[in-house]
């Protein structure tokens, strides 16, 4: 077993160490520090409760909208989500690999 947890941290560093991952992790600092990135942020979080809460109004939906975008317009927020696309994108090619692997295997055991 503990050759299979060296493994895995062995695919958790690839992902940890790429260039994407380093890249989210510096923006994420920095978005820390911008009064307007961290207030759009949860303007977006309250508005998403918000939305949920009405069940789903059109008119609440449009409100989410208008603040994802308005956040979606900041550069640095652009790259984040780019970057951020690729590091998931990593995350579920192992997770996909993984069960892959596991329906074959147990295909020919069964």
């Amino acid at each position: 077993m503990e050759e299979v947890f060296k493994r895995l941290d062995q695919v958790i560093a690839c992902i940890t160490d790429s260039k994407e991952y380093q890249i989210c992790i510096s923006i994420q600092d920095k978005m820390k520090d911008n009064e307007e990135i961290t207030q759009l942020i949860e303007q977006v979080k309250d508005t998403q409760k918000k939305y949920i809460r009405s069940g789903y109004s059109p008119v609440i939906k449009e409100e989410l909208d208008d603040c994802q975008r308005k956040l979606e317009d900041i550069p640095i927020y652009q790259i984040y989500l780019q970057n951020l696309r690729i590091v998931n994108e990593k995350i579920d090619l192992v997770k996909d690999t993984l069960n892959d692997y596991f329906l074959e295997l147990f295909k020919e055991k069964y």
